[in-house]
């Protein structure tokens, strides 16, 4: 057999014992072997090269019925950790986690409109790689969530901020000499909602918030679209010819079932400059009726954009965040009762598991993947 063909099976079979070792408990290499269906040989001299490389352990034993204690594997989730940073129009959250997304610590950046982002982001990243500089791999990887078009790492649009030139992702990885993988933030968090629904390889992760996004998950993988333009629900028209968008366009989703646009239009009934969202949501569990008037264009709203998702793509689930959907328990209920009326599709509409955290948890989920070289990485 040529030598290139040996050297693919020998790492296709390390990424198949690594990935059953972070996904699954403590197990022996006689168990390894037998549900990888792998020669013992080659459970063997794999198994060596991980725990020469510190990726795995050896702990404890296992009572068998025969009575002998043969030694497990388990995957070493604290050798490294990865850093995920979500870019919001006025501040930054970092969060780091170890490699199997556990043991979570988090930080906000605010920061000003015109300030330079770039400075900010050196700044957090150079922190994090010395609070985890005492581990064995330290930092192993960056992911950056934007509210704007990604495509092969390099940004093509934001719509509510200004950033440092395109190739954000390369500057930082020359920088740091670390993997920096930059991404859409409704992509990272599907990855990231996905990674805590095993076996669920078709879903739709909605975010509202100042705008809409959505990512999308299609027999287990993200899909982009040919530029990184898939999934600007926000983007798509609700109304032609209506309140004009900073995208271009007029009519778009988001100028009247995003969050920004159901206050912006209750301040005005009120005939205030601003409100908050706690604000409203008080007003709405006292049953304002320009409170409930405006949760009901948001359910009707959002139903039409689902609509649209279900007859386009089937997919299996959808997970809706936002305030709204978090706060009132009856608004998917309500999505979906107002979907009944209009279509016949079956697809099941939940809340997130993760909410605001979504897209970092995606983030963390895409730089251990990245590290450890397997897919999927189940949190």
């Amino acid at each position: 057999m040529p030598i290139a063909n040996q050297e693919m099976i020998r790492e296709n079979n390390r990424s198949l014992v690594l990935k059953y070792l972070v996904n699954h408990p403590p197990v022996s290499r006689a168990e390894l072997a037998k549900q990888l269906k792998l020669t013992k040989a080659t459970i063997s001299n794999i198994v060596q090269e991980l725990l020469e490389q510190k990726l795995i352990l050896e702990i404890g034993s296992a009572q068998t019925a025969l009575g002998r204690k043969p030694i497990l594997l388990e995957f070493q989730k604290n050798c490294g950790y990865a850093l995920a940073l979500d870019v919001h129009p006025n501040h930054i959250i970092a969060l780091s986690a170890n490699l199997k997304g556990e043991e979570c610590k988090v930080n906000e950046y605010p920061f000003e409109q015109n300030e330079p982002l770039l400075p900010i982001l050196t700044d957090i990243i150079s922190q994090q790689i010395e609070e985890h500089s005492n581990t064995t791999y330290g930092i192993v990887g960056i992911t950056v969530g934007i509210y704007g078009v990604v495509n092969k790492n390099k940004i093509v649009f934001t719509p509510y901020y200004p950033l440092p030139e395109s190739d954000l992702g390369q500057i930082l990885e020359n920088k740091f000499h670390l993997p920096v993988i930059v991404e859409n933030e409704s992509n990272l968090s599907v990855l990231g909602e996905s990674a805590f629904h095993s076996g669920c390889r078709n879903m739709i992760h909605i975010n509202v918030h100042d705008g809409i996004g959505m990512g999308i998950l299609i027999d287990g993988h993200l899909y982009k679209g040919l530029n990184g333009y898939a999934g600007e629900l926000g983007h798509t028209i609700l109304f032609p010819d209506g309140k004009p968008c900073p995208c271009g366009n007029k009519g778009c989703l988001e100028q009247y079932a995003s969050e920004k646009a159901i206050l912006k239009e209750y301040a005005k009934k009120k005939n205030q400059d601003t409100i908050t969202i706690d604000e409203f949501l008080t007003d709405y569990h006292k049953g304002a009726p320009e409170a409930l008037e405006m949760m009901e264009l948001f359910v009707k709203y959002m139903s039409i954009g689902i609509n649209n998702i279900i007859n386009t793509f089937n997919t299996d689930l959808i997970v809706l965040n936002s305030f709204f959907s978090n706060d009132v328990s009856d608004i998917n209920a309500r999505i979906m009762e107002y979907l009944s009326r209009h279509q016949n599709r079956n697809c099941k509409i939940i809340p997130s598991k993760l909410q605001d955290i979504s897209g970092l948890m995606g983030g963390i989920r895409v730089c251990v993947e990245d590290f450890l070289g397997i897919s999927p990485v189940i949190f």
